[in-house]
C-alpha cells in the first residue's frame, strides 16, 4: 500500500487526501490550523455567508414593490457573523467527516519537510512517506507603509470583526474588496474603494471593470480607479487614507486587500531542493510534480490562480499521479472565475481583452439582460452576457458575464469551451422560459441571426 503525506488540509490538501485514499493509499494529513483551510474558514464559505446575508438584507427592503411588505427591515451584526462561523464549522465537520471516513490520519501541527520522504511535526513526530503532497495555502499580503493598528486590517480580521464600521475604506479593487465592498455597503456602511489600476477587478475585461463600477456608484459605493494610497495615519477620531492627487478618504476601519502570497517559508522544501520562484511560489510542471521526484505541489503555494475550485482539480491530479505514477495534466485552458458582488460577475477561458492580447481573431455573441423575462420580474435585469467564439470556427473559447445569478450561468459555456463545443451547439439547446439561463441561449441566437427577443 501507497503511503502519501499531505502537507496542508485547505482545499488542495483535503481534496488530495480524500482522492489518494480512494485509491487505496494510506494517507496522512498535517494541518496545524483549521481543516478546510483559507476557504473554508477565512475565505469563500464564511464571506459567502456574508453576501447571503446582505442579499437577505437587499431582497426585504426592495420587497415593497413585489407587494410585500417588511417593516423597518434591519441587521443584527452580531447575528450575521455568528452565521458566517456556523456555516464554516458545519462544512468543516463535513470534511472531517469525510477523512475520517476515508481513514485519513490527521495530524494537528505544522508539518516540515526533512528528507523528501519524512516529515517532521509537533515538537518530536515525524511520518514517512512514498510520496509527498505540498498544499501549504497562501495569505494576505501585508503593506508595509500602513500603520500597526487595530482598524487596520487584512481579510482575515475583518471576518471577525464584531461591530459593523460606519466608514469602511478598501485598499485594492481586485476581488476580495469588490465583494467585501458589495456586502457592507449593503448592510449600511459607506464604502470607499481605492484601486491602484485604472479599472476595479484588474485582469477582467475593462467592459466589466468599468460596468461594475457604474453598478457600485448606483448603490452609493465610492470607487478611486487609478489612484494611489500615498500615505495612511491613525489617530483617535479614525483612520485618515491620503491619496495622490491630494485628496483623503475618512474611515472607522481600513481593509488593505491588494492580494495574497504563498506560504511555503517554514516548510522545509529548500531543505530538500524544491525549487521555489521569486515570488515564493512552489514550481511545479503541469502533472503537480516539483522539482524533487516523488514531491507534488498543489494550490495556492503552487502559483495563480488562486481559486478553490483549482485547488481541487490540482490536488486530485496530484493524488492520482503520486499514488499511481501516471502522468495527468491539469487543465489551464477553461478555469471560471466568480465575483459574488451586486451584480454579479463571471468569466472563464479566452475573454475579449485577452483575445486581443494573443491576437486571436474572434467573434462575440452578446445580450443583455434587460430582455430576459427572468431578469424582469425579478427587477435584476442590470447586466450582460459575452461570448467569445473563434471567427472561423465558431467553437465557443470563453465568456465574460455580469448580473444575476452569472456565477451559475457561467458553467454551461465553461462546459461548452471545454468540450470544443460551437456556438451553434448552444443556440440549438432549448433553455427553459422563463429562466435566467435563456440570456446564454438568446445571446447565442442573435449571434446566428435567429434572436427573438433581442435587437
Amino acid at each position: 500500500m501507497a503511503k502519501v503525506i499531505v502537507l496542508g488540509g485547505g482545499p488542495a490538501g483535503y481534496v488530495a487526501a480524500l482522492r489518494a485514499a480512494q485509491l487505496g493509499a494510506a494517507v496522512t494529513v498535517v494541518e496545524g490550523r483549521e481543516i478546510g483551510g483559507t476557504c473554508l474558514n477565512r475565505g469563500c464559505i464564511p464571506t459567502k455567508s456574508m453576501v447571503a446575508s446582505a442579499e437577505r438584507l437587499r431582497q426585504a427592503r426592495e420587497s415593497a414593490g413585489f407587494g410585500v411588505v417588511v417593516p423597518e427591515a434591519g441587521i443584527d451584526f452580531a447575528a450575521v457573523m455568528a452565521h458566517t462561523r456556523a456555516s464554516s464549522e458545519q462544512l468543516r465537520g463535513g470534511v472531517e467527516q469525510l477523512l475520517k471516513a476515508r481513514k485519513v490520519q490527521v495530524a494537528p501541527a505544522r508539518g516540515r519537510l526533512v528528507t523528501p520522504r519524512v516529515v517532521e511535526y509537533g515538537a518530536e513526530h515525524h511520518v514517512e512517506g512514498d510520496a509527498v503532497i505540498v498544499a501549504t495555502g497562501s495569505e494576505p499580503v501585508r503593506l508595509p507603509f500602513l500603520p500597526d493598528d487595530p482598524r487596520i486590517v487584512t481579510s482575515d480580521e475583518l471576518l471577525r470583526i464584531e461591530e459593523l464600521p460606519q466608514r469602511l475604506a478598501i485598499i485594492g479593487g481586485g476581488v476580495i474588496g469588490c465583494e467585501f465592498a458589495a456586502v457592507f455597503a449593503e448592510l449600511g456602511s459607506q464604502v470607499t474603494v481605492v484601486e491602484l489600476l485604472d479599472q476595479l477587478l484588474p485582469g477582467e475585461d475593462k467592459r466589466v471593470g468599468q460596468s461594475l463600477q457604474r453598478a457600485f456608484k448606483k448603490r452609493g459605493i465610492a470607487a478611486h480607479v487609478k489612484t494611489k494610497v500615498e500615505a495612511v495615519d491613525a489617530d483617535e477620531t479614525g483612520v485618515t487614507l491620503r491619496l495622490a492627487g491630494g485628496a483623503t478618504v475618512e474611515a472607522d476601519l481600513v481593509l488593505q486587500s491588494v492580494g495574497r502570497r504563498p506560504v511555503s517559508a517554514g516548510a522545509g522544501l529548500e531543505n530538500v531542493g524544491v525549487g521555489i520562484d521569486e515570488h515564493g511560489f512552489i514550481e511545479v510542471d503541469e502533472t503537480a510534480r516539483t522539482t524533487v521526484d516523488g514531491i507534488f505541489a498543489a494550490g495556492d503555494a503552487a502559483g495563480v490562480p488562486m481559486l478553490a475550485h483549482w485547488a481541487y482539480h490540482q490536488g486530485a491530479i496530484a493524488a492520482e499521479n503520486a499514488v499511481t505514477g501516471s502522468r495527468l495534466e491539469v487543465d489551464r485552458r477553461v478555469v471560471p472565475n466568480c465575483v459574488f458582488t451586486h451584480p454579479e460577475v463571471a468569466t472563464c477561458g479566452l475573454t475579449e481583452d485577452r483575445a486581443a492580447a494573443q491576437g486571436v481573431d474572434i467573434e462575440v455573441a452578446h445580450v443583455r439582460f434587460n430582455g430576459n423575462s427572468k431578469a424582469v420580474v425579478e427587477e435584476e435585469n442590470d447586466g450582460f452576457i459575452r461570448i467569445v467564439t473563434d471567427a472561423g470556427s465558431g467553437v465557443v473559447l470563453g465568456a465574460s458575464m455580469m448580473g444575476p445569478r452569472v456565477t451559475e450561468l457561467i458553467h454551461e459555456i465553461a462546459l461548452a469551451a471545454s468540450a470544443g463545443l460551437t456556438l451553434d451547439a448552444v443556440w440549438r439547446t432549448i433553455h427553459a422560459h422563463p429562466t435566467l439561463s435563456e440570456a446564454v441561449g438568446e445571446a447565442a441566437l442573435s449571434a446566428a441571426g435567429r434572436g427573438m427577443h433581442s435587437l
